[in-house]
């Protein structure tokens, strides 16, 4: 019993779920970026709405009055001088819901399917039915949130065959965990990133698995479509099918086929995705500026050098900045971590990807480690080329969120693996580092909002 509660799997979920709960209660309502607009997209389903209406050129869509009201906790995002309290929280609380009084709110929507907010939407919809108000239902929501984060990245850590101890770590980062805890696509889109990286591996690495057979390739393609659908920014993580050594198929025939099989589904329901929203935006007011998307794509494709340089320019203005965001800048990216938290938890990371804990462990192979950079380069690629097509700053990109890098940083870390560097005891070291740090994310927040 005393074994099977430290396995880390065990110890992630305790800490997650400990670490989540005062996330999901203790940040204001839609205060996790882009929570309103999830929230109110959610909204839209339960309607019958898969796209947003449109009203005097301006996007949004009908919400009841009482929806509407909560949402005046959006004041708060990037105000750090503002604040709320208990007592305004409580007093939302109260509002009950009233789905006959309606009314048109503008705002920008945001572009995923029902499959990105899947189970939680559905969640909001049984709520609806029994008029469950509607601040009550934000915080449900971000409970069924946290506990389908929680569920994901215990499976991860399960099969993960190698560096379970790192995968512990960067699963239980502040922006993970809350992210994780909020009413929006980054609980399943990071959960499914991570469990894909450890089953992919799984496959490949773990003496267990002699032959990957129909259903070990009907998951894989699973997790992989599923992935996408959230977001489709980590297609590259195609590419992670040729982590699969070739020697577990059955014949080459099969291997391949699967492949370009995957490939082909993949590529044609994203590219369909995105002229559905090219295309569905003409014309209106949705809060994203400048010029038509599909002349941002042509621009893009015609000035590639150019483009390149652009890239080349901001990572080098910004590359600190996004790797402090993606361990933990909370509230509406306006509540950062005290730095030494941050360079504490870089220190961490860093150790974790270097040391084993256990002389048994394998290492990951030079091939390997050369797609996972490939996919790691072109991950980042394609999220600075949509936030370029959205945004459209110049000289340097704006909008790029460190959350955006959080499933794909598993493969970056992977590459100092190494079968050198061992210490059986670093796992109580980590353990014991996460629990220092916990309470800085807890006053980074009550400082921020009711302070």
């Amino acid at each position: 019993m005393y074994k099977e509660c430290l396995k880390p799997q065990n110890i992630f979920a305790f800490i997650c779920l400990f670490f989540g709960l005062f996330f999901v209660f203790f940040n204001p309502p839609f205060q996790t970026p882009d929570e309103a607009q999830h929230f109110f997209k959610m909204w839209g389903f339960t309607q019958g709405t898969f796209n947003f209406k449109v009203l005097n050129g301006y996007s949004g869509d009908v919400l009841p009055d009482s929806v509407i009201k909560i949402s005046k906790f959006d004041r708060l995002c990037r105000h750090p001088e503002l604040k709320t309290s208990a007592g305004e929280i409580f007093s939302a609380l109260k509002i009950k819901l009233e789905k006959d009084k309606t009314s048109f709110y503008v705002f920008t929507p945001t572009s995923y399917t029902p499959v990105s907010y899947f189970p939680v939407f559905l969640i909001l919809w049984a709520m609806k039915l029994v008029s469950v108000p509607p601040l009550i239902m934000l915080y449900i929501m971000r409970l069924c949130s946290l506990f389908l984060y929680t569920g994901l990245c215990y499976h991860a850590i399960k099969v993960m065959p190698f560096k379970k101890w790192l995968f512990v770590l960067l699963t239980l980062l502040p922006m993970a965990v809350y992210e994780g805890s909020s009413a929006t696509v980054d609980p399943l889109t990071t959960g499914i990133g991570f469990l894909l990286v450890a089953y992919t591996l799984h496959l490949a690495y773990s003496d267990s698995v002699k032959n990957i057979g129909k259903k070990e390739l009907c998951i894989f393609g699973f997790l992989i479509t599923l992935l996408l659908l959230c977001k489709y920014a980590y297609l590259p993580f195609l590419f992670l099918y040729f982590v699969l050594p070739r020697e577990k198929f059955s014949s080459a025939k099969i291997y391949w086929s699967v492949f370009v099989f995957l490939a082909l589904l993949n590529t044609v329901v994203i590219s369909l995705f995105i002229y559905h929203v090219t295309n569905v935006s003409q014309g209106i007011v949705t809060g994203a500026p400048g010029y038509d998307k599909k002349f941002m794509i042509a621009f893009i494709l015609n000035r590639f050098h150019w483009f390149m340089d652009f890239v080349f320019k901001t990572l080098y203005a910004y590359w600190l900045s996004y790797y402090y965001a993606f361990i933990g800048l909370l509230g509406c990216n306006d509540a950062p971590l005290p730095l030494f938290a941050l360079n504490f938890y870089s220190v961490m990371l860093f150790g974790s990807a270097l040391i084993k804990t256990n002389n048994e462990e394998k290492a990951l192979c030079l091939k390997d480690k050369i797609i996972f950079v490939l996919i790691f380069l072109l991950t980042g690629l394609v999220i600075l080329a949509s936030v370029f097509i959205l945004f459209q700053c110049y000289p340097l990109f704006c909008g790029v969120q460190g959350r955006y890098f959080i499933p794909v940083m598993p493969l970056f870390f992977l590459l100092f693996d190494n079968k050198k560097i061992v210490w059986n005891k670093y796992p109580l070291l980590l353990i014991l580092c996460i629990l220092i740090l916990i309470p800085f994310s807890v006053t980074t927040i009550l400082g921020r909002f009711y302070l």
